[in-house]
């Protein structure tokens, strides 16, 4: 695997070329295989400032995930808040709600920072479990919730149970597609490119609308009593 550690500026701040680093190596490694000596030397400076500057590991990983999932969820918020302005009403349309959501966190892969905090995020399933659950919920669970309640009006054929699993798929969907895991190049013959993060978002938006939009499932018939 080619890292994506890149030169780094020595007229960056200490704390910032310290971020630089850790993104980087975090994303190449993980949480366990990246170690703060190592991304200390990297940074060009000391153990003593880096836990000066970060105390943990762990606060390190936590900010270095941040510094670029912040992005996300701040586009998000502005998204849905535009438009919910222009839908007064609240039915804000379907594809312009998983437009506003699926967006900011797959195009943030278009740049080098924005593509390890995605490779950080795709790497989450393998991080331990109370670290991978305090980032997810410490960056991304108030504006998640925000858009569970604009798809109940858009999506009122769904009862709640159903809507939460649809939402979670979603997830999943554009989390697989960030891993760019050569499957799709394979499938294509080099035809498509997983690394076209604007095409990605343009085949990927019909295929959730879809999704959301079908019909709940019919209850399970009950169980034919078993003859005497």
């Amino acid at each position: 695997m080619t890292s994506l550690l890149a030169p780094i500026d020595p007229s960056a701040s200490v704390r910032n070329r310290i971020l630089d680093v850790a993104q980087m190596l975090f994303a190449d490694h993980g949480y366990t295989g990246a170690s703060t000596r190592a991304i200390a030397l990297a940074a060009g400076v000391n153990l003593a400032q880096l836990h000066y500057y970060f105390g943990s590991k762990r606060d390190l990983f936590r900010a270095a995930y941040m510094r670029g999932a912040e992005q996300v969820t701040a586009a998000r918020r502005r998204a849905l808040e535009g438009a919910k302005a222009t839908w007064p009403d609240g039915r804000v349309p379907l594809e312009v709600l998983v437009r506003a959501f699926v967006s900011p966190f797959m195009l943030n892969g278009k740049t080098p920072e924005g593509r390890a905090t995605m490779r950080m995020h795709a790497r989450l399933n393998t991080e331990p479990d109370d670290i991978s659950r305090e980032v997810l919920s410490t960056v991304y669970d108030d504006t998640t919730l925000a858009y569970v309640e604009a798809f109940r009006p858009v999506l009122q054929h769904l009862p709640p149970e159903v809507l939460y699993w649809r939402l979670y798929f979603m997830m999943g969907a554009y989390r697989y597609t960030l891993l760019r895991s050569g499957r799709l190049e394979m499938m294509s013959g080099g035809v498509c490119d997983s690394g076209d993060f604007d095409m990605a978002v343009e085949q990927i938006l019909p295929f959730l609308c879809a999704g959301l939009s079908a019909p709940a499932p019919a209850e399970p018939a009950p169980p034919i009593p078993a003859k005497p």
